[in-house]
Protein backbone atom coordinates (compact mmCIF):
# COMPACT_ATOMS: atom_id res chain seq x y z
CA UNK A 1 0.00 0.00 0.00
CA UNK A 2 3.35 2.22 0.66
CA UNK A 3 4.99 1.85 -2.43
CA UNK A 4 1.30 2.48 -4.36
CA UNK A 5 0.82 5.99 -2.64
CA UNK A 6 4.20 6.83 -3.14
CA UNK A 7 3.63 5.92 -7.40
CA UNK A 8 0.80 7.50 -6.92
CA UNK A 9 1.85 10.95 -5.57
CA UNK A 10 4.76 11.03 -7.52
CA UNK A 11 2.29 11.07 -10.56
CA UNK A 12 -0.10 13.19 -8.71
CA UNK A 13 2.85 16.03 -8.55
CA UNK A 14 4.07 15.14 -12.02
CA UNK A 15 0.55 15.75 -13.66
CA UNK A 16 0.11 19.02 -11.66
CA UNK A 17 3.34 20.34 -12.50
CA UNK A 18 2.56 19.71 -16.35
CA UNK A 19 0.16 22.16 -15.84
CA UNK A 20 2.22 24.37 -13.59
CA UNK A 21 4.81 25.17 -16.11
CA UNK A 22 2.39 25.41 -18.52
CA UNK A 23 3.81 28.48 -20.86
CA UNK A 24 0.18 29.01 -22.10
CA UNK A 25 -1.14 29.63 -18.46
CA UNK A 26 0.03 32.84 -17.83
CA UNK A 27 -3.11 33.85 -15.76
CA UNK A 28 -3.04 31.62 -13.11
CA UNK A 29 -0.57 29.16 -12.04
CA UNK A 30 -2.39 27.13 -9.17
CA UNK A 31 -2.65 23.95 -8.46
CA UNK A 32 -4.02 21.69 -5.99
CA UNK A 33 -2.12 18.76 -4.28
CA UNK A 34 -3.57 16.43 -2.07
CA UNK A 35 -1.05 14.86 0.49
CA UNK A 36 -0.86 13.97 4.14
CA UNK A 37 2.11 13.40 6.45
CA UNK A 38 3.02 9.51 4.70
CA UNK A 39 3.17 11.06 1.63
CA UNK A 40 6.01 13.69 2.43
CA UNK A 41 7.77 10.27 4.11
CA UNK A 42 7.94 8.90 1.26
CA UNK A 43 8.55 11.69 -1.39
CA UNK A 44 11.62 12.64 -2.29
CA UNK A 45 13.03 16.41 -2.40
CA UNK A 46 12.35 16.71 -5.88
CA UNK A 47 8.80 16.03 -5.29
CA UNK A 48 8.94 18.18 -1.97
CA UNK A 49 10.54 21.04 -3.69
CA UNK A 50 6.88 21.11 -5.86
CA UNK A 51 4.55 21.23 -3.43
CA UNK A 52 6.12 23.38 -1.31
CA UNK A 53 5.33 26.15 -3.84
CA UNK A 54 6.46 29.54 -2.98
CA UNK A 55 7.57 30.61 0.04
CA UNK A 56 7.64 34.04 2.03
CA UNK A 57 10.40 34.59 5.34
CA UNK A 58 8.90 35.93 8.74
CA UNK A 59 12.26 38.39 7.95
CA UNK A 60 13.81 40.16 11.02
CA UNK A 61 11.97 38.21 13.68
CA UNK A 62 13.32 35.63 15.47
CA UNK A 63 16.90 36.00 14.37
CA UNK A 64 16.73 39.59 15.22
CA UNK A 65 20.27 40.47 17.54
CA UNK A 66 18.98 42.29 20.75
CA UNK A 67 21.11 40.05 23.59
CA UNK A 68 23.71 42.77 24.05
CA UNK A 69 21.47 45.01 25.75
CA UNK A 70 18.87 42.91 26.30
CA UNK A 71 20.86 39.85 28.77
CA UNK A 72 20.07 36.22 27.82
CA UNK A 73 17.30 35.69 29.86
CA UNK A 74 14.89 38.45 28.39
CA UNK A 75 11.22 37.76 27.48
CA UNK A 76 11.30 36.42 23.87
CA UNK A 77 8.88 38.95 22.46
CA UNK A 78 11.82 41.52 23.37
CA UNK A 79 14.30 39.74 20.61
CA UNK A 80 11.44 39.24 18.34
CA UNK A 81 10.71 42.92 18.25
CA UNK A 82 14.47 44.25 18.48
CA UNK A 83 14.63 44.98 15.19
CA UNK A 84 11.89 46.77 14.13
CA UNK A 85 9.29 43.86 13.54
CA UNK A 86 5.77 43.52 15.21
CA UNK A 87 5.27 41.05 17.68
CA UNK A 88 4.37 37.95 15.23
CA UNK A 89 0.45 36.81 15.32
CA UNK A 90 -1.12 33.48 14.49
CA UNK A 91 -3.20 35.46 12.14
CA UNK A 92 0.06 36.38 10.39
CA UNK A 93 0.44 33.29 9.30
CA UNK A 94 -3.60 32.70 7.75
CA UNK A 95 -2.77 36.12 5.94
CA UNK A 96 0.45 34.60 4.20
CA UNK A 97 -1.67 31.21 3.24
CA UNK A 98 -4.57 33.42 1.92
CA UNK A 99 -1.89 35.29 -0.12
CA UNK A 100 -0.86 32.29 -1.76
CA UNK A 101 1.89 31.07 0.20
CA UNK A 102 2.31 27.47 0.84
CA UNK A 103 5.79 27.70 3.02
CA UNK A 104 7.16 30.03 5.38
CA UNK A 105 11.04 30.16 6.57
CA UNK A 106 11.44 31.07 10.40
CA UNK A 107 15.12 32.09 10.70
CA UNK A 108 15.97 31.98 13.93
CA UNK A 109 19.04 33.16 16.56
CA UNK A 110 19.64 30.87 18.97
CA UNK A 111 22.64 32.50 21.37
CA UNK A 112 20.11 35.14 21.70
CA UNK A 113 19.79 33.39 24.76
CA UNK A 114 22.90 31.68 25.11
CA UNK A 115 25.92 33.15 26.96
CA UNK A 116 28.43 30.94 25.46
CA UNK A 117 31.22 33.13 26.35
CA UNK A 118 30.68 32.31 30.24
CA UNK A 119 30.15 28.28 29.41
CA UNK A 120 26.37 28.31 29.15
CA UNK A 121 25.72 26.47 26.02
CA UNK A 122 21.92 26.06 27.01
CA UNK A 123 19.17 28.10 25.09
CA UNK A 124 16.15 29.69 27.46
CA UNK A 125 13.35 27.43 27.12
CA UNK A 126 11.11 30.24 27.17
CA UNK A 127 12.76 31.40 24.21
CA UNK A 128 12.89 27.83 22.41
CA UNK A 129 8.69 27.99 23.51
CA UNK A 130 8.10 31.03 21.16
CA UNK A 131 9.94 29.55 18.30
CA UNK A 132 7.39 25.99 18.65
CA UNK A 133 4.69 28.93 19.21
CA UNK A 134 5.23 30.19 15.93
CA UNK A 135 6.14 26.88 13.78
CA UNK A 136 2.99 25.47 15.72
CA UNK A 137 0.88 28.35 14.23
CA UNK A 138 2.65 27.96 11.06
CA UNK A 139 1.84 24.43 10.30
CA UNK A 140 -2.05 25.02 11.75
CA UNK A 141 -2.23 27.23 8.66
CA UNK A 142 -1.35 24.30 6.95
CA UNK A 143 2.44 26.31 5.79
CA UNK A 144 5.52 23.72 5.16
CA UNK A 145 8.05 25.39 7.68
CA UNK A 146 11.70 26.09 7.72
CA UNK A 147 13.63 27.15 10.55
CA UNK A 148 17.65 27.56 10.95
CA UNK A 149 20.55 29.34 12.56
CA UNK A 150 20.61 32.22 10.77
CA UNK A 151 23.75 34.84 11.33
CA UNK A 152 23.63 34.32 15.05
CA UNK A 153 25.77 37.03 16.01
CA UNK A 154 28.43 36.01 13.34
CA UNK A 155 29.31 33.40 15.72
CA UNK A 156 30.02 31.06 12.68
CA UNK A 157 33.72 33.02 12.72
CA UNK A 158 34.75 30.86 15.25
CA UNK A 159 35.17 27.98 12.71
CA UNK A 160 38.27 29.88 11.65
CA UNK A 161 39.28 30.63 14.43
CA UNK A 162 38.38 27.97 17.50
CA UNK A 163 36.93 24.67 16.17
CA UNK A 164 36.25 23.26 18.96
CA UNK A 165 34.74 25.85 20.76
CA UNK A 166 32.28 26.70 17.21
CA UNK A 167 31.45 22.71 17.20
CA UNK A 168 30.38 22.98 20.77
CA UNK A 169 27.85 25.73 19.85
CA UNK A 170 26.94 23.84 16.99
CA UNK A 171 26.12 20.96 19.01
CA UNK A 172 24.07 22.68 21.71
CA UNK A 173 21.80 24.22 18.94
CA UNK A 174 20.94 21.24 16.99
CA UNK A 175 20.70 18.89 19.73
CA UNK A 176 18.56 20.80 21.34
CA UNK A 177 16.13 21.89 18.13
CA UNK A 178 16.38 18.66 16.54
CA UNK A 179 15.34 16.69 19.70
CA UNK A 180 12.45 19.39 20.30
CA UNK A 181 11.11 19.13 16.83
CA UNK A 182 11.69 15.38 16.14
CA UNK A 183 8.03 14.10 16.62
CA UNK A 184 6.46 16.95 14.63
CA UNK A 185 5.53 16.68 11.10
CA UNK A 186 7.65 16.01 7.77
CA UNK A 187 6.53 19.22 6.69
CA UNK A 188 8.77 21.18 9.39
CA UNK A 189 12.52 21.55 7.40
CA UNK A 190 15.55 22.11 9.01
CA UNK A 191 18.16 24.12 7.44
CA UNK A 192 21.71 24.14 9.21
CA UNK A 193 22.78 27.44 8.66
CA UNK A 194 22.55 30.54 6.40
CA UNK A 195 24.67 32.66 4.60
CA UNK A 196 27.87 32.35 6.84
CA UNK A 197 29.00 29.13 5.23
CA UNK A 198 31.97 30.07 3.43
CA UNK A 199 34.23 33.02 3.72
CA UNK A 200 32.20 34.30 6.72
CA UNK A 201 33.79 31.19 8.81
CA UNK A 202 36.71 33.93 8.63
CA UNK A 203 34.28 36.51 10.32
CA UNK A 204 35.46 38.52 13.73
CA UNK A 205 34.40 37.40 16.81
CA UNK A 206 35.85 38.64 19.75
CA UNK A 207 38.25 40.95 18.23
CA UNK A 208 40.11 38.09 16.06
CA UNK A 209 39.15 36.80 12.63
CA UNK A 210 40.29 33.34 11.12
CA UNK A 211 42.78 33.15 7.89
CA UNK A 212 41.00 29.58 6.26
CA UNK A 213 41.54 29.62 2.67
CA UNK A 214 38.74 29.18 0.38
CA UNK A 215 39.79 25.15 -0.19
CA UNK A 216 39.94 25.43 3.59
CA UNK A 217 36.05 26.83 3.73
CA UNK A 218 34.83 24.08 1.42
CA UNK A 219 36.52 21.53 3.13
CA UNK A 220 35.20 22.67 6.26
CA UNK A 221 31.38 23.17 4.72
CA UNK A 222 31.78 19.18 3.53
CA UNK A 223 32.51 17.88 7.16
CA UNK A 224 30.05 20.35 8.82
CA UNK A 225 26.93 19.62 6.65
CA UNK A 226 27.69 15.77 6.64
CA UNK A 227 28.12 16.28 10.45
CA UNK A 228 24.55 17.44 10.28
CA UNK A 229 22.67 15.20 8.44
CA UNK A 230 24.80 12.31 10.75
CA UNK A 231 23.61 14.13 13.59
CA UNK A 232 20.25 14.69 13.02
CA UNK A 233 19.07 11.61 11.40
CA UNK A 234 20.61 9.74 15.02
CA UNK A 235 17.98 11.46 16.88
CA UNK A 236 15.17 9.26 15.08
CA UNK A 237 12.18 9.46 15.32
CA UNK A 238 10.88 11.86 12.38
CA UNK A 239 14.20 13.31 11.88
CA UNK A 240 16.07 9.67 10.56
CA UNK A 241 13.60 10.88 7.28
CA UNK A 242 12.71 14.90 7.51
CA UNK A 243 13.94 16.92 4.28
CA UNK A 244 17.13 18.75 5.67
CA UNK A 245 18.51 21.85 3.86
CA UNK A 246 22.39 22.72 3.31
CA UNK A 247 23.59 26.28 2.61
CA UNK A 248 25.27 26.85 -0.52
CA UNK A 249 29.11 28.57 -0.49
CA UNK A 250 28.18 32.32 0.96
CA UNK A 251 24.48 31.03 -0.44
CA UNK A 252 25.83 31.87 -4.06
CA UNK A 253 25.04 30.39 -7.11
CA UNK A 254 28.29 30.68 -8.54
CA UNK A 255 30.19 29.36 -5.81
CA UNK A 256 28.20 26.48 -4.85
CA UNK A 257 27.77 25.24 -8.47
CA UNK A 258 32.10 25.41 -8.25
CA UNK A 259 33.59 21.68 -8.00
CA UNK A 260 34.84 22.41 -4.60
CA UNK A 261 31.07 22.49 -3.19
CA UNK A 262 30.11 19.09 -2.30
CA UNK A 263 26.98 18.51 -0.88
CA UNK A 264 26.68 15.51 2.05
CA UNK A 265 25.24 11.64 1.93
CA UNK A 266 22.16 10.14 3.09
CA UNK A 267 22.68 6.47 3.50
CA UNK A 268 20.02 5.83 5.91
CA UNK A 269 17.12 7.09 3.49
CA UNK A 270 16.47 5.34 -0.05
CA UNK A 271 15.48 8.37 -1.42
CA UNK A 272 16.62 11.68 -1.59
CA UNK A 273 15.99 13.80 1.62
CA UNK A 274 18.37 16.67 0.73
CA UNK A 275 18.00 19.77 -0.53
CA UNK A 276 20.33 22.89 -0.89
CA UNK A 277 20.18 26.70 -0.41
CA UNK A 278 21.21 29.54 -2.59
CA UNK A 279 19.71 33.36 -2.36
CA UNK A 280 19.01 35.49 -5.31
CA UNK A 281 20.19 39.23 -4.62
CA UNK A 282 21.00 40.33 -8.31
CA UNK A 283 21.74 43.04 -9.74
CA UNK A 284 22.96 43.73 -6.18
CA UNK A 285 22.14 47.80 -6.51
CA UNK A 286 18.78 47.15 -7.64
CA UNK A 287 17.78 44.32 -5.59
CA UNK A 288 19.78 45.09 -2.63
CA UNK A 289 20.21 48.33 -2.53
CA UNK A 290 17.36 51.53 -1.43
CA UNK A 291 19.98 54.51 -0.76
CA UNK A 292 23.47 55.13 -1.99
CA UNK A 293 26.33 53.41 -0.91
CA UNK A 294 30.05 53.34 -0.31
CA UNK A 295 31.30 50.41 -2.19
CA UNK A 296 34.66 51.59 -3.08
CA UNK A 297 33.32 54.58 -3.83
CA UNK A 298 29.52 56.17 -3.54
CA UNK A 299 27.23 54.19 -5.92
CA UNK A 300 23.60 54.72 -6.25
CA UNK A 301 21.18 52.63 -6.06
CA UNK A 302 19.63 51.21 -9.30
CA UNK A 303 16.51 52.41 -10.04
CA UNK A 304 15.31 49.97 -12.51
CA UNK A 305 15.07 46.67 -14.05
CA UNK A 306 13.88 44.72 -17.25
CA UNK A 307 16.57 44.79 -20.29
CA UNK A 308 17.08 41.76 -22.24
CA UNK A 309 20.05 41.74 -21.63
CA UNK A 310 19.36 41.81 -17.34
CA UNK A 311 16.60 39.31 -17.63
CA UNK A 312 18.90 36.75 -19.92
CA UNK A 313 21.51 36.98 -16.92
CA UNK A 314 18.81 36.13 -14.09
CA UNK A 315 18.43 33.06 -16.36
CA UNK A 316 21.60 31.90 -17.04
CA UNK A 317 22.59 32.26 -13.57
CA UNK A 318 19.08 30.33 -12.57
CA UNK A 319 20.18 27.70 -15.14
CA UNK A 320 23.50 26.99 -13.51
CA UNK A 321 21.50 24.81 -10.26
CA UNK A 322 20.32 22.24 -12.65
CA UNK A 323 22.92 19.79 -11.97
CA UNK A 324 21.20 19.45 -8.42
CA UNK A 325 18.23 18.92 -9.76
CA UNK A 326 19.73 16.33 -12.21
CA UNK A 327 21.43 14.68 -8.78
CA UNK A 328 17.92 14.34 -7.17
CA UNK A 329 18.69 17.17 -5.04
CA UNK A 330 16.16 19.35 -4.74
CA UNK A 331 16.97 23.65 -4.93
CA UNK A 332 15.42 26.31 -2.21
CA UNK A 333 16.11 29.84 -3.26
CA UNK A 334 15.54 30.71 0.26
CA UNK A 335 15.69 34.60 0.22
CA UNK A 336 15.02 36.88 -2.68
CA UNK A 337 13.60 40.42 -3.26
CA UNK A 338 14.00 43.77 -4.73
CA UNK A 339 15.09 46.66 -2.13
CA UNK A 340 12.62 49.63 -1.69
CA UNK A 341 14.19 53.08 -2.46
CA UNK A 342 14.21 55.24 0.92
CA UNK A 343 13.02 58.69 -0.13
CA UNK A 344 14.47 61.75 1.72
CA UNK A 345 11.64 62.56 4.36
CA UNK A 346 12.59 58.73 5.21
CA UNK A 347 9.72 57.04 3.30
CA UNK A 348 9.98 54.31 1.51
CA UNK A 349 8.80 53.49 -2.50
CA UNK A 350 8.87 50.88 -4.57
CA UNK A 351 11.39 50.81 -7.43
CA UNK A 352 10.11 50.54 -11.16
CA UNK A 353 9.90 46.97 -12.78
CA UNK A 354 9.87 45.16 -9.57
CA UNK A 355 7.32 42.65 -10.55
CA UNK A 356 8.84 42.41 -13.85
CA UNK A 357 11.71 41.24 -11.86
CA UNK A 358 10.02 39.18 -9.33
CA UNK A 359 8.02 37.54 -12.38
CA UNK A 360 10.56 36.47 -13.89
CA UNK A 361 12.56 34.68 -11.04
CA UNK A 362 9.51 33.18 -10.57
CA UNK A 363 9.29 31.90 -13.65
CA UNK A 364 12.53 30.74 -13.56
CA UNK A 365 11.31 28.96 -10.37
CA UNK A 366 8.94 27.39 -12.28
CA UNK A 367 10.72 25.96 -15.26
CA UNK A 368 13.46 24.79 -12.98
CA UNK A 369 11.24 23.13 -10.04
CA UNK A 370 12.91 25.35 -7.43
CA UNK A 371 11.05 26.59 -4.48
CA UNK A 372 11.32 30.09 -3.78
CA UNK A 373 11.50 32.12 -0.54
CA UNK A 374 10.80 35.77 -0.63
CA UNK A 375 12.74 38.18 2.07
CA UNK A 376 9.88 40.31 3.28
CA UNK A 377 10.15 42.48 6.43
CA UNK A 378 7.01 44.11 6.82
CA UNK A 379 7.25 46.07 3.21
CA UNK A 380 5.42 44.64 0.37
CA UNK A 381 3.36 41.58 3.18
CA UNK A 382 2.02 44.22 6.12
CA UNK A 383 2.11 42.51 9.23
CA UNK A 384 0.73 45.36 11.02
CA UNK A 385 -3.04 47.10 9.75
CA UNK A 386 -4.11 44.99 7.36
CA UNK A 387 -2.45 41.66 6.90
CA UNK A 388 -1.04 40.99 3.46
CA UNK A 389 0.00 42.45 0.19
CA UNK A 390 -1.92 46.07 -0.37
CA UNK A 391 -0.67 46.36 -4.00
CA UNK A 392 -3.36 44.81 -6.62
CA UNK A 393 -0.20 44.01 -8.77
CA UNK A 394 1.77 42.31 -5.87
CA UNK A 395 -1.13 40.67 -4.33
CA UNK A 396 -2.06 39.06 -7.52
CA UNK A 397 1.72 37.75 -8.71
CA UNK A 398 1.48 35.96 -5.74
CA UNK A 399 -2.05 34.85 -5.23
CA UNK A 400 -2.01 33.60 -9.14
CA UNK A 401 1.20 31.62 -8.15
CA UNK A 402 0.23 29.20 -5.33
CA UNK A 403 0.46 25.54 -5.45
CA UNK A 404 -1.65 24.52 -2.36
CA UNK A 405 -1.44 21.51 -0.78
CA UNK A 406 -5.14 20.07 0.49
CA UNK A 407 -5.13 17.56 3.25
CA UNK A 408 -7.17 14.18 2.74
Amino acid sequence: MKNFKTVFISLLILFCSSFVFSAENKTSKYVSVTVDDNDFEHMDALQFTKVMGNGINLGNTMEAAGAYWLGYNADPKKYETSWGQPVTTKEMFIAMKKAGFDSVRIPVAWTSTMDWRNGDFRINRNFMDRVKTLVDWALEADLIVMINDHWDYQWWGLFGQNQKMAYKIFDSIWDDVGTTFKDYSYKLVFEAGNEEWGHRFNDEVDGKKGNLTETQQYKLMTELSQYFVDKIRAQGSNNAKRFLLIPGYNTDFVKTTSSLFKMPVDPTNKVSKLMVSVHYYSPALYSLVGEPVNWGGIKQPAKTWGTASEKSEQNRLFGLLQNFKDDGIGVVIGEYAVAMLKNKNGTYSRKQNDVVWLENVLDNCDKFNYAPFLWDCNNYFHKTGKLGFTDKDVAELFKNRRRELEKK
